[in-house]
């Protein structure tokens, strides 16, 4: 019996293989997460510095961590906001996100600072791994990444409709995959569940909440409750004992001749940020919501004295 002919000729195969590879090539992933996101941010420019895990040890984990709902529950000037910029860049340029992000902010005068604080200098300061993929930039709300859309939104309402129920037009006809709450305590309750209805013909239907805690039980506090409630542990130097700042403040800060350190709650001994790991609390709840909980206590650049004043 004559053998079967292949469905391609050796010739057609050397020239996919070719196309792919120039893909490959330019840029253009092939294959869904292909590069990985810990691999693809250390060869950025962020500020006009080499992005550097060095201070922010606690951002490899959340930057790694591809749960469909998480909560940031944090400090200022943590890094958090901008972990969320890079996911959602890397999903947009390497096809997780088919259709788009959103990024929703509490005002939309905070969508033109952020716009180009953030995301005009990513693109600026890194034209081979960012600015070669983004189209329409000078647009501050919409920009066009590769076939996928980047949106940033106010979350104001703009109308009421029979004088009771909210709305809004600039979260109308965008469908998208991820949704980014950025400051949620400031958002309107109304807003951030109109939002939500955008990712209701996405097949991913990724949701970020982050915000600095207003008022207990309402939230990012209340999301975070609900979450399987992650907490920095540093093991300390000395004794091996592990110690979440969070959950002994103010004890954990020390005052000693040298000044105010960050304490084991063991041996009493300085301890450092970048000797901890995440822990869940309750890991049986990691399905249905990621919570991450940081505050300035693990900031190498904040005093720990400067914290008690």
């Amino acid at each position: 019996m004559p053998a079967k002919k292949s469905l391609r000729s050796s010739g057609e195969e050397s020239l996919l293989d070719a196309l792919l590879a120039k893909a490959d090539g330019l840029g253009f992933s092939t294959n869904k997460h292909k590069v990985d996101i810990l691999d693809w941010v250390q060869k950025l420019q962020i500020g006009g510095r080499p992005f550097k895990f060095e201070n922010h040890e606690y951002q490899r984990d959340m930057l790694a961590c591809d749960a469909q709902r998480q909560c940031f529950k944090k400090g200022a000037q943590l890094g958090l906001t901008e972990v969320n910029v890079l996911k959602s860049m890397h999903g947009l340029i390497h096809g997780k996100y088919p259709q788009a992000v959103l990024f929703l902010f509490p005002t939309s005068l905070d969508v033109s600072d952020f716009s180009k604080s953030r995301f005009q200098t990513l693109i600026q300061d890194n034209p081979q791994e960012v600015g070669a993929c983004v189209q329409d930039t000078d647009a501050v709300s919409i920009k066009r990444i590769r076939k996928a859309f980047l949106y940033l939104r106010g979350a104001r309402s703009t109308s009421r409709i029979e004088g009771i129920k909210k709305s809004s037009s600039q979260l109308k006809g965008i469908p998208v995959d991820r949704i980014v709450y950025d400051e949620l305590d400031e958002m309107e309750p109304a807003m951030v569940d109109l939002a939500r209805e955008r990712l209701s013909h996405s097949e991913i239907k990724e949701e970020a909440f982050l915000s600095t805690p207003s008022i207990p039980d309402y939230g990012i506090d209340k999301l975070y409750q609900v979450s399987d409630q992650r907490i920095w542990m540093i093991r300390c130097e000395h004794c091996g004992h592990e110690t979440c700042l969070e959950l002994e403040f103010p004890e954990c800060l020390v005052e000693t001749a040298k000044g105010v350190i960050r304490a084991c709650k063991k041996c009493k001994k300085e301890i450092f940020p970048r000797n901890g790991r995440w822990v869940a609390q309750y890991p049986e709840r990691s399905k249905d919501m990621v919570g991450w909980w940081i505050s300035q206590l693990n900031s190498a650049y904040v005093e720990p004295g400067e914290i008690l004043k």
